[in-house]
């Protein structure tokens, strides 16, 4: 009974799995979130927040998924709240760009790579800034968008190899 531990929960509309400790945090987290009206977004691109051993969005998955690694949830809500966000963003572009080359448009927006994580981590920061987080959290914010390659590459076998590499 190795995964008696985990257990789900619908918040917000937002199917959640996880031990009781994840759930919990998930919920201060969104709870934050629900206030904002950036959760119109988190709302729309998130079916599902999952624990897992690393961070990760999965878009493209029949109910997206956000994989949330213990790092990221374990710090507080707001931090955690702010990855929401992030990733939710992600969803979005990943959506946005699909429904674009659906309609056959030319210049279509990827929802990855290094022009991506910069809107993302903007999209983090305006939350953020809206749930009042101290100067610390709003720096380590921006200061990755100065180098929106940190989590390594995004195409290719190599970004699996990458994304195995994450510690968040």
């Amino acid at each position: 009974m190795l995964f008696s531990r985990f257990a789900s929960q619908t918040l917000s509309g937002i199917e959640i799995h996880g031990n009781s400790e994840f759930i919990k945090r998930t919920e201060e987290s969104l709870a934050l979130l629900r206030a904002l009206p950036q959760f119109v977004i988190v709302r729309q691109n998130i079916a599902v927040i999952r624990q897992g051993k690393r961070s990760g969005m999965r878009a493209w998955e029949a109910k997206p998924t956000f994989t949330v690694g213990g790092p990221t949830w374990q710090y507080s809500a707001l931090w955690y709240a702010g990855a929401i966000a992030h990733d939710a963003y992600h969803a979005k572009l990943y959506f946005d760009a699909r429904q674009n080359r659906q309609h056959g448009q030319q210049e279509v927006a990827d929802w990855t790579g290094a022009e991506a994580e910069k809107k993302c981590l903007d999209f983090q920061r305006q939350v953020l800034l809206a749930l009042n987080a101290g100067a610390d959290i709003i720096n380590y914010v921006e200061n990755c968008a100065l180098d929106p390659t940190y989590q390594g590459r995004n195409q290719g076998w190599k970004s699996w190899l990458d994304y195995l590499k994450r510690w968040w």
